[in-house]
């Protein structure tokens, strides 16, 4: 049997694991590597490489391509995230073989259209319909320039889009980005399959010594931080319970409203040990989002464990996943089911039917069969 190979070509090294940006691509590949395919893997990077052992032990060849940081890369129709990830030596390497090619988000999309490509089976992860995700971000900044960058790159975004059209295949991971790459690119087939995750079993608490909520996510990203302070503004003064509030480089006017209510704690900058502490012994599990796009990986990763899910609408639309939440559609709702839920821990057979639900809807063993059977026709 002639092995299957397949070129990857992601935004970023998928390695540690750490942000929701790169979990599903590194679930992916360990999925993909099982099932036998030879991965050559080309990963664009910012800043330091770090330990990349564990993801070549996976792959049959990993190149790294520096990201261009300088302001020449604003200066063009195409997208700064597309444009700052372009290289020279991409090129001649995917046309060393044959193999088809998995391009991992639009921002990596740069070939997708080069002539010399265009005989070559590509396939097109997306991760959100881009240009609504900046045009959300810019909603969320009060900052002008970062708004007015995120408008702007919004826009070359949408133009940029139309070179998917020149893929063989496009996956998407919520319903209602389906919706729109179906309408727009008719002339593509399009697959469902959920986002990639890592987890097969709950993980159970190691400490409930201390009832809590846990809001967390990358506090740096303008919707987490809106939410983040969403929660500290409407939710934390009428919930009688600990709220702590984890993430990454949580801004300064964020620190100043928590320190306001006695309840509040946030946990800048957790390490690995310290963030799955927080998840697993979490009695409430509190995400809200104002952006519904995509998926948000932080929602299943909570589902995998034994604690509450509290949610608002566009946390859980174009899932599977509604009716393992507890939706709340205003604050007055959000509060009522923190304050009722924490004292009552779901049961043996609430968590059986939780796992039995995910298994079915978010295996990576089973989505990783379907990319093998549409790509190599197995």
């Amino acid at each position: 049997m002639t092995p299957q190979h397949l070129h990857i070509i992601c935004f970023d090294i998928p390695f540690p694991p750490s942000y929701g940006g790169v979990i599903p691509v590194y679930y992916r590949i360990k999925a993909l590597f099982e099932l036998g395919i030879h991965i050559t893997l080309h990963c664009f990077y910012k800043g330091e490489k770090g330990d990349t052992v564990p993801l070549e032990a996976m792959c049959e060849k990993v190149y790294y391509y520096p990201r261009k940081s300088s302001i020449w890369q604003h200066l063009s129709l195409k997208p700064f995230v597309v444009k700052s990830r372009e290289n020279e030596l991409l090129l001649p390497r995917l046309l060393k073989d044959d193999a088809p090619i998995f391009f991992e988000g639009l921002v990596s999309c740069s070939l997708m259209s080069h002539p010399k490509l265009r005989n070559r089976n590509k396939y097109f992860r997306e991760c959100n319909v881009e240009h609504d995700y900046y045009h959300g971000l810019a909603k969320a900044t009060n900052i002008w320039w970062k708004k007015l960058f995120w408008h702007i790159e919004a826009e070359r975004l949408r133009w940029f889009e139309h070179n998917i059209r020149y893929a063989q295949g496009i996956f998407v991971l919520a319903h209602q980005d389906e919706k729109h790459f179906r309408h727009t690119y008719p002339e593509v087939p399009i697959t469902y399959f959920p986002c990639f995750h890592g987890h097969t079993q709950i993980v159970p608490p190691t400490n409930r010594s201390k009832q809590y909520i846990l809001y967390q996510g990358n506090l740096e990203i303008p919707e987490n931080h809106k939410a983040a302070m969403h929660i500290i503004r409407h939710i934390a003064p009428y919930v009688p319970h600990p709220i702590f509030i984890a993430g990454k480089n949580p801004p300064a006017d964020l620190l100043q409203q928590a320190n306001r209510f006695n309840n509040v704690t946030i946990i800048a900058n957790p390490n690995e040990e310290t963030m799955q502490n927080l998840l697993c012994n979490a009695c409430v599990h509190l995400l809200i989002t104002f952006q519904g796009t995509g998926i948000k990986l932080k929602l299943l990763n909570v589902l995998f464990t034994e604690g509450h899910v509290v949610v608002n609408p566009p946390m859980v639309v174009g899932t599977e996943l509604s009716e393992l939440c507890h939706i709340g559609t205003n604050d007055r709702e959000l509060i009522q089911l923190c304050n009722s839920l924490i004292n009552f821990p779901n049961t043996k057979e609430d968590i059986t039917k939780r796992l039995d639900h995910l298994n079915e809807s978010y295996n990576d063993k089973k989505s990783a069969l379907i990319i093998q059977k549409i790509i190599f026709n197995r």
